[in-house]
């Protein structure tokens, strides 16, 4: 979504345009500030119709971690199965052949990862489109590289005052929609004209400049704006033997408007934009609160000033309630506070802002909450990387690092995040290695996320660690925790009955110490087990005992989902196709709110499984096409490998042979293609023409 509305570059639209028809990979180059990211929002904007599989728009300033690139742009598309792991194969498998436009937005600061990562898609995927946006090329052999340069300047006539040159140049139109933002009523005409192209001139036309110049107008006349503005260049022209680059002197351009918004501020405003540097990808005005105030800055003046900010356009207010900085801007306030003020303190209460959103996320996990949370901790992603990244790189702060990363793993582990999550629980763990409690819990939520991205053979020492260090704490409930997770693990490694044991040992435990939330999983993955040993009434009871005690949520997601859906897998196996699919329909609900792929993918198959069986060959296609979408490469069981005979090859084999192979491979195609929403009225019920 554009912030503001977009003015001008209809040249460069149409260049981008068509260098998307001969080139994979365009890159959009310029210093910061010239308008790259708002160019590649307006291309997405105008070619949306271009790309029947969809346009994915991933920003990337606030990422930090190389590692992470991938697992972004996978949550961003919505291709997070939970279950595999983040890889470009995994992208470029569920990217195949379709269609698509993928927009990478500020890239500078992962150049290295982005071009392997790019590299490696344009060459999977023959018909992807990719967009990226970056102050330097990525440097790869399919590129192709559009400079984009500032706005248009007006003609020499505007100079001059002309009437008739009004019109010329998009810097004129921008500074004019921009002015009359700031100042209702705003025009312009041959009275300031003169004024508004000597202004376009001196800011060379970028953006950003022009746009901090024009929100000064609601404090300064335009006359005097305009001798602030030449008195302040006048010395970057008039530089004896510069031979600088046109580029060098335009960034020069913009860090000196960018300077002289700094000056015009009151001195509390400069201090807030410096402490709001500290943000990654925004915040609001209570965390603005939080984090920046104290005995220099209070409560009031950090919104009195937050509010003059905004006025200046050096914050923006991207929502009602949200806003946050340019890169440029955001930039400039963080090295004026490493000048300032001793950083230590700012971090340690952002620290304490994100912990405290942990924590309610972790308070309200399988409470009617859960997506409120869910959702917000997916809004202040880039603070709680910054958060992390900040105590696991400084001494004495890894364990609170360790520790805010295993109060996110419930939050994370229901949105699928289980890569991101494993990537900050092992990096504590390599780094808090002494047998401490954040470790011991560390250990076991990292075995449990790799017991379900098919690794349950790594997850046992880990296991084994932290259960020694809970007994050593008599700690019981982590104790038991850990034996849940063990059973999880001999489950996937076909040891029955070791996991039976486990979880009747951590039940005890568990209810003697009232932790009914703990129960509720429990109960969910025993009725998994009791599936695979065909005792299905037994794995309807364990799930009627979840859902029990989530009776006072009645609008929990994620394990209302798991639970009623292991239930269809018991009433399918039990021969009742049409119980199955009323199952599926409410799962299928709770699984899309919860953004859950694991979850939809295995109800498609599943749905697949009791269409066959009603006769529905034509919609079992489909749903089997869209399941073949989050292809399983870690090889992780998912419960649908629980149906008789050679599983999904099997019933492949029936919907073909009674659709006709040719009907089939269309079908499948089809539900390959559909979008997420398609798929969810096909599940409940909803006619799709075939």
């Amino acid at each position: 979504m554009e912030p503001t509305g977009f003015v001008g570059r209809d040249d460069e639209l149409k260049a981008v345009r068509a260098a998307l028809e001969r080139s994979p990979l365009v890159t959009l180059t310029g210093p910061g500030g010239v308008g790259k990211s708002r160019l590649a929002l307006r291309v997405a904007h105008e070619l949306y119709g271009r790309f029947p599989d969809g346009i994915g728009f991933v920003e990337l300033s606030g990422l930090r971690e190389e590692r992470l690139l991938t697992g972004t742009v996978v949550g961003a598309l919505g291709l997070d199965d939970g279950t595999t792991a983040a890889t470009p194969e995994r992208v470029a498998g569920a990217l195949g052949g379709r269609r698509f436009l993928l927009i990478l937005d500020t890239c500078e600061h992962l150049v290295d990862a982005c071009a392997s990562f790019v590299r490696f898609l344009v060459a999977s995927c023959p018909e992807l489109r990719v967009l990226v946006t970056g102050r330097q090329p990525l440097g790869t052999r399919e590129e192709f590289v559009l400079h984009v340069p500032p706005l248009p300047l007006p003609a020499p006539g505007a100079l001059r005052g002309e009437p008739e040159a009004s019109t010329g140049g998009d810097a004129l139109a921008l500074f004019a929609e921009r002015a009359a933002q700031a100042v209702p009523g705003f025009t312009l005409g041959p009275e300031n004209l003169r004024d508004v192209a000597l202004l376009c001139h001196r800011l060379d036309g970028i953006p950003l400049a022009i746009e901090l110049a024009a929100a000064q107008l609601r404090s300064t006349p335009l006359e005097r704006l305009v001798r602030q503005v030449d008195g302040l260049f006048w010395t970057l022209e008039s530089a004896p033997g510069d031979d600088a680059a046109d580029e060098d002197i335009r960034h020069r351009t913009l860090r000196t408007t960018v300077g002289w918004s700094h000056e015009l501020c009151a001195p509390l405003e400069r201090l807030l934009w410096a402490r709001l540097a500290v943000f990654s990808g925004g915040f609001n005005l209570t965390m603005a609160i939080e984090v920046c105030a104290d005995e220099r800055l209070g409560p009031d003046a950090v919104a009195e000033c937050l509010s003059g900010l905004v006025e200046k356009s050096v914050v923006q207010r991207v929502s009602s309630s949200r806003y946050d900085m340019l890169d440029t801007i955001r930039e400039y306030g963080a090295v004026w506070l490493e000048a300032v003020e001793d950083i230590g303190p700012l971090m340690a209460r952002h620290y304490d802002c994100v912990a405290r959103l942990a924590t309610g996320a972790a308070a309200a996990w399988l409470s009617d909450d859960q997506l409120h949370w869910a959702r917000r901790v997916d809004t202040e992603r880039g603070n709680i990387h910054t958060a992390l990244e900040y105590c696991l790189s400084t001494p004495g702060q890894e364990a609170a690092g360790l520790r805010l990363a295993s109060t996110l793993w419930g939050t994370w582990l229901s949105r699928g995040r289980y890569t991101e999550a494993r990537h900050w629980l092992e990096r504590g763990l390599s780094l808090v290695t002494e047998p401490v409690p954040e470790r011991a819990e560390a250990l076991w939520q990292c075995a449990y996320l790799l017991t379900n991205q098919g690794d349950s053979t790594g997850a046992l020492p880990l296991l084994a660690e932290a259960a020694q260090i809970m007994q050593l704490d008599d700690d019981m409930p982590g104790y038991a925790r850990t034996l849940r997770t063990l059973g999880t693990a001999a489950m996937f490694l076909g040891e029955a009955e070791r996991a039976h044991r486990c979880f009747t040992e951590a039940r005890q435990i568990l209810v003697a110490h009232g932790l009914n939330w703990d129960l509720v999983l429990l109960h969910v993955l025993h009725a998994y087990l009791h599936v695979g040993l065909e005792d299905y009434d037994a794995a309807l009871a364990e799930c009627d005992e979840a859902l029990r005690l989530l009776r006072n949520a009645p609008t929990e997601c994620w394990l209302r989902s798991w639970a009623g859906y292991v239930k269809a897998v018991a009433r399918m196996r039990l021969g009742d196709a049409d119980g199955c699919v009323r199952e599926l329909r409410a799962c299928v609900e709770r699984f899309r709110q919860m953004d859950d792929q694991t979850g939809l993918t295995n109800c498609y198959e599943l749905l697949a499984w009791a269409y066959t069986r009603l006769h529905r060959y034509a919609e079992g296609a489909l749903l089997l096409g869209a399941a073949s979408r989050h292809e399983d490469t870690a090889k992780v069981p998912r419960l649908s490998a629980l149906t008789p005979g050679n599983g999904l090859a099997e019933l492949e084999a029936r919907t073909r042979e009674a659709l006709g192979a040719g009907p089939f491979a269309e079908h499948w195609r089809r539900g390959r293609s559909l979008g997420v929403d398609e798929l969810v009225r096909l599940a409940r019920g909803e006619p799709l023409s075939l």
